[in-house]
């Protein structure tokens, strides 16, 4: 039997991700209030308190849960939710270990950046599984808005370094006639 994300599924694991974020605000709100992040740093640009994050990450997470429903469900061989999970638990292990390397004044996140940065020319980093693990590992340290924003952004610019790398193997391959 083959398992699947279905609705039943995406709806309990968006629960889940909505009761963790929210009993996260309910323990900030109560330990000396809930942070507010500051654009570039400085507080005298606009602020991105923690609350949003709480109302904007359950939809993220559900419609990212969607993409891989989606994905999931074509004819593709390769793909199995067993990967998909593995691919997310690695994703949220990494930003986890960036998160505690941040707190602690760690100075080996470029190093980590770096290394992800060459291996999304040989993995597809940009699926959403990824961008879900990077959201949640990260996001008691940071924040869910910063997390999405950044994850975003990375996610795109690996899917371009992936072609990129898919180019460039491409021109080595030899051609059938």
């Amino acid at each position: 039997m083959k398992k699947t994300l279905n609705q039943k599924n995406r709806i309990l694991i968006t629960l889940l991700v909505t009761l963790l974020i929210w009993v996260h605000l309910a323990w900030d709100y109560f330990h000396g209030g809930i942070p507010t992040h500051y654009i570039l740093h400085d507080d005298s640009l606009p602020g991105i308190p923690n609350w949003l994050g709480g109302i904007i990450l359950p939809f993220f997470t559900y419609f990212l849960l969607y993409r891989i429903h989606k994905r999931l469900n074509t004819e593709n061989i390769n793909e199995s939710l067993k990967k998909v999970g593995l691919r997310f638990f690695i994703a949220a292990l990494l930003s986890t270990i960036i998160s505690i390397c941040f707190l602690n004044g760690i100075d080996i996140i470029d190093y980590i950046m770096g290394s992800i940065l060459i291996l999304a020319f040989v993995f597809p980093l940009y699926k959403s599984e990824f961008l879900l693990g990077w959201v949640i590992g990260s996001a008691l340290t940071f924040g869910a808005i910063i997390p999405i924003v950044f994850g975003s952004m990375l996610c795109l610019l690996f899917f371009v370094l992936y072609k990129m790398g898919k180019g460039v193997i491409g021109l080595f391959k030899p051609k059938k006639v």
